[in-house]
């Protein structure tokens, strides 16, 4: 097992572990070679560096700032205005684990792990591998998942105030061939950098809108829902849906599973510490805008999507379409991530069948898995149900536990600073319990749901 010390030039010892280790190990990255290859082909896809750190910032801006947004009111709602503080605090936590993460990558002298499934294999065997891999899935399609549902329904809604009807099931279907297309042709992130700006700018657009148009048409006597017949109230804290929030907040942050991958294009990958501090604080100031101007608003009437809350106005349902487009976008950069694990799992890769059956094969499961995906929408069409589920099974998994275990596991918790130690094993705890409850609510939510008929 490798000791976290480097000898500097004049000899002496340094720690290289704790906080302030913004390069987390990965100085030595850029030598290690230009292209993230490893020794054994059928390890990585080979991925040049050339990507910038604005790009890998708009990537991990892309996966993080969207149709979620549109859930965030509603989860300060179940707990009150600590979810902001909630916010904040998720937004450190998730820079940290991704340093974290990255600094398990480079964990072995001279090679770089290269995926998150890699790194899960290297600290836990075969089965952590498998572990990882069914959890990556699991968590970039359930996010899917609720973007193709959340896209589905809010065009068969906007169609509906022009008097035109269409399904969401066949609403939901072309959303899902709009994803296909470039989910199927694009192999690897460094190819949708740029699907990756407009979907940033997109989503960035309709959070402004949208909390601007809530703070224009919260609860009057005059001007309100008609299913509410008094004001708001506002609570600044409710205990019991901290567990279940945390979980859904998570979701947000939680792109540990795509960190290799990011990381795998950028030119100058020790940039990466301060990359991810700079994109979730982007990240984090968009979901302030969007949860604290819903909730002002709006109160404990918040519903889930905050769009149900809003009238019929031209400018929100711009905001609606620019939305569903930015998924479009956004959808390859989740799958992609998700279906290179699958793929390098499988062997499905050119230096192991040649370049033409690898097109062949990762069209064929692509499509499969796209195929999935939009059956599964259909059948539980519930918006903030489908978060709140993905959140807790997978989300609470990929961003509190797996980066901790991880990086205990390859460096040894003799070779890591107690107060660091301590501080991952409260990050466990808390995922752990906000795993639990977060299931347990969610599933209670869901079932509510679909007996209702409605989300």
């Amino acid at each position: 097992m490798r000791l976290l010390t480097d000898r500097d030039a004049s000899g002496d010892i340094t720690i290289s572990t704790g906080l302030s280790d913004f390069a987390d190990s990965s100085e030595q990255s850029d030598d290690i070679g230009k292209t993230s290859t490893a020794s054994d082909a059928h390890l990585e896809h080979a991925v040049p560096r050339n990507g910038s750190w604005v790009g890998a910032v708009f990537n991990v801006m892309c996966i993080s700032i969207g149709t979620g947004t549109m859930n965030l009111p509603s989860v300060v709602r179940r707990c009150g205005w600590f979810g902001i503080i909630l916010f904040v605090l998720m937004a450190v936590v998730g820079w940290y684990v991704g340093v974290l993460f990255k600094r398990s990558m480079y964990s072995r002298p001279g090679r770089r792990i290269s995926s998150f499934s890699l790194v899960v294999r290297e600290a836990f065997g075969p089965a952590g591998y498998w572990f990882a891999t069914a959890i990556t899935y699991l968590y970039c399609c359930g996010t899917v998942v609720s973007w193709i549902i959340i896209s589905g329904t809010q065009i068969t809604r906007l169609l509906g105030f022009a008097h035109a009807h269409l399904s969401e099931k066949v609403s939901m279907t072309i959303i899902a061939i709009a994803m296909w297309i470039p989910f199927t042709l694009l192999k690897t992130l460094g190819e949708i950098t740029i699907s990756s700006v407009f979907g940033v700018l997109t989503a960035m657009f309709t959070v402004i809108v949208l909390g601007v148009t809530s703070l224009q048409h919260k609860y009057t006597d005059t001007y309100h829902s008609p299913d509410f017949d008094s004001g708001p109230t506002h609570t600044f804290i409710i205990g019991s849906g901290i567990p279940s929030a945390l979980a859904s907040i998570s979701f947000m942050y939680a792109c540990a599973v795509v960190f290799p991958h990011i990381e795998a294009n950028m030119k100058r990958p020790k940039q990466f510490g301060w990359m991810l501090s700079l994109s979730n604080t982007l990240v984090c100031g968009a979901y302030l805008l969007s949860s604290v101007t819903g909730y002002l608003a709006f109160g404990n009437q918040t519903v889930s999507p905050i769009l149900n809350n809003l009238p019929n106005l031209a400018i929100v349902n711009v905001a609606t379409v620019l939305i569903i487009v930015h998924v479009v976008f956004a959808a390859p950069v989740m799958l992609v991530s998700a279906n290179l694990e699958l793929e390098l799992a499988l062997g499905v890769m050119p230096q192991i069948i040649g370049k033409r059956k690898e097109f062949m094969w990762r069209v064929v499961m692509r499509t499969i898995t796209m195929g999935i995906l939009l059956g599964v929408s259909i059948a539980i069409p519930y918006f903030g149900q489908v978060i709140d589920l993905v959140s807790a099974i997978s989300t609470t998994v990929v961003f509190f536990l797996v980066p901790v275990f991880c990086y205990v596991k390859l460096f040894g918790w003799r070779n890591i600073l107690k107060y660091e130690l301590v501080l991952c094993f409260i990050l466990a705890g808390i995922g752990a319990v906000a795993c639990v409850w977060g299931l347990i609510d969610a599933i209670k939510s869901l079932k509510t749901a679909i007996e209702n008929g409605h989300g």
